[in-house]
């Protein structure tokens, strides 16, 4: 006598079989790219090119590469490369996960590799900007109480202590110190390209104006290589600083900095737009080197 299947059990082991794989299918899969726009930079704060022929790599805590780029010639706001960080619900050997942390790696042509302060996966279809430099550092945390902590070349220090000898300034480099008395920190004149002993050699506004209604213009001296943006408060008392869009031109678009040469001896004058506060009976500007 033949044996009869009973055919609710086949319905009954199908559908199991299809929730499984949907379960599976659900447990990973894509979300999209996250952008990682940067600036990668020399010893002297200057922003690197092409030339440079360096490779960025973002690579997994188990050291599996999930993005690389090549560093490429720095765009009018000084950016010089793009990394794009695929991305799934959970993290695989070929993609990050929102929030991960990635280790960041230079590779120079020679092979010699660099890794550098790790990037923080943020979300999808967004963009995060980081500035990164292919050096040896050093960490200064101020005295003040305010527990500022800055980092600077090692070979810039170096550079910079055969020269205090000269100037008979003894103990050692502070970057928190004024050297030259012009009210720039020698960290604020590190990151310019100014020289720390020449009190006429400094990050300033040289030139302002503001016409009614229109783009108000900032002039300020440069140095080839570098990028500078504006910070903006409505009030001196207690102010608080923000970051104010400029252009390069009246016409450009806006952007976070500027860099006005990639030429790293090219220096002199130049003037950066910006969108006045609407509504604000007062403005404040000052020009900073990113």
């Amino acid at each position: 006598m033949m044996k009869r299947h009973n055919p609710t059990s086949v319905v009954l082991v199908a559908a199991f079989a299809a929730m499984t794989i949907a379960s599976a299918a659900a447990a990973n899969f894509p979300v999209g790219t996250h952008l990682v726009k940067g600036t990668l930079k020399d010893w002297q704060n200057k922003v690197l090119t092409s030339s440079a022929a360096v490779t960025i790599q973002a690579v997994s805590t188990n050291g599996s590469v999930i993005a690389s780029t090549k560093v490429a010639n720095p765009s009018a706001d000084g950016y010089n490369f793009l990394l794009q960080i695929p991305l799934s619900s959970t993290a695989t050997d070929s993609t990050a996960a929102v929030s991960n942390t990635l280790n960041c790696v230079l590779v120079q042509e020679s092979g010699l590799s660099l890794a550098v302060d790790p990037l923080v996966v943020g979300d999808a279809n967004a963009v995060s900007t980081v500035c990164l430099a292919l050096i040896d550092t050093k960490s200064y945390t101020a005295t003040n109480g305010t527990d500022t902590t800055v980092s600077v070349a090692s070979e810039y220090v170096d550079t910079i202590a055969a020269w205090m000898e000269a100037y008979e300034i003894e103990g050692e480099y502070d970057p928190f110190a004024d050297y030259d008395h012009d009210g720039a920190s020698n960290y604020d004149e590190y990151r310019a390209g100014t020289n720390p002993f020449d009190p006429s050699d400094k990050l300033a506004i040289t030139a302002y104006s503001a016409p009614q209604n229109a783009l108000h213009t900032i002039e300020f001296e440069y140095v080839g290589g570098h990028v500078y943006g504006v910070a903006t408060t409505l009030s001196l008392t207690n102010p608080e600083w923000a970051t104010q869009l400029v252009r390069k031109s009246e016409t450009d678009a806006e952007h976070e900095q500027v860099m006005p040469s990639a030429d790293e001896d090219a220096m002199g004058r130049t003037a950066i737009y910006v969108v006045p506060a609407e509504g604000a009976t007062s403005q404040f500007f000052k020009v900073e080197a990113k």
